[in-house]
């Protein structure tokens, strides 16, 4: 009952967030066919090497990076796509509890011959079957952007499924960490409001954080690279 009830709860923001998610990888992948064009990648890379080192740090633009090949374009738009991604699976997890506060709904299920532990267990895999089927949703809307690029200029098919595949592995996990955190929150608040502000703080904290790291090296660099956002940043993946 918990579990089918917290993912019927969870479909219109599953909905909500894929609509937005998906518009924003359509424009980022509508500019790779401008890069295959000579003039504009020129353009590009003369933008790139004006930039200091620190301001490529910041923006997300790494050494080595082919932005005409798919498999490290797709890495390079989904390291600031992934910043959405965790942003919803926190709040999936934040709202997991306190929902059920703000609707008044709690006493009843805990009036119900079921334990906490299972409880939270079975809305913590709501929230995972939530997460993962946007995903799967957003790896297949990907897919068929690559297959309409595909269509106009040559791409290596292969090497691209295998890179939504590797991107999107790496997201479930990383965003399973955010979900925790969001649970963690979730059972210290009784307002949905605060959650899910919370959670948007959380992340752009952590992303500020990270940025700086990079920014200011040394020890803080190390330190940062240890971040759930960098160790599954899907341009390294």
């Amino acid at each position: 009952m918990i579990f089918s009830r917290e993912v019927k709860s969870n479909l219109s923001k599953l909905f909500a967030w894929l609509l937005v998610i998906s518009i924003l990888t359509g424009l980022l992948m509508s500019i790779y066919i401008l890069m295959l064009d000579v003039n504009m990648k020129s353009i590009f890379d003369s933008f790139l090497s004006s930039l200091s080192e620190n301001l490529k740090n910041i923006l997300g633009f790494k050494k080595g990076i082919d932005y005409t090949d798919i498999s490290d374009y797709l890495g390079f738009i989904f390291q600031y796509v992934f910043v959405f991604i965790v942003m919803f699976a926190m709040q999936l997890g934040a709202n997991s509890l306190a929902k059920e506060q703000a609707q008044g709904s709690i006493g009843y299920i805990y009036s119900n011959p079921i334990s906490r532990s299972e409880i939270v267990t079975q809305k913590f895999l709501a929230n995972m079957l939530t997460y993962f089927i946007m995903l799967f949703s957003l790896a297949l809307v990907t897919f068929g952007i690559v297959y309409v690029i595909h269509m106009e200029v040559e791409v290596n098919m292969q090497m691209a499924i295998f890179a939504i595949a590797k991107i999107f592995g790496g997201m479930f996990i990383g965003g399973l960490v955010f979900m925790s955190v969001g649970l963690f929150f979730s059972s210290m608040s009784k307002s949905t409001n605060f959650t899910e502000g919370t959670s948007i703080l959380f992340v752009l904290l952590t992303l500020l954080i990270t940025v700086f790291g990079k920014v200011y090296g040394a020890t803080f660099k190390v330190v940062v690279e240890k971040f759930t956002l960098e160790i599954f940043n899907p341009v390294f993946l």
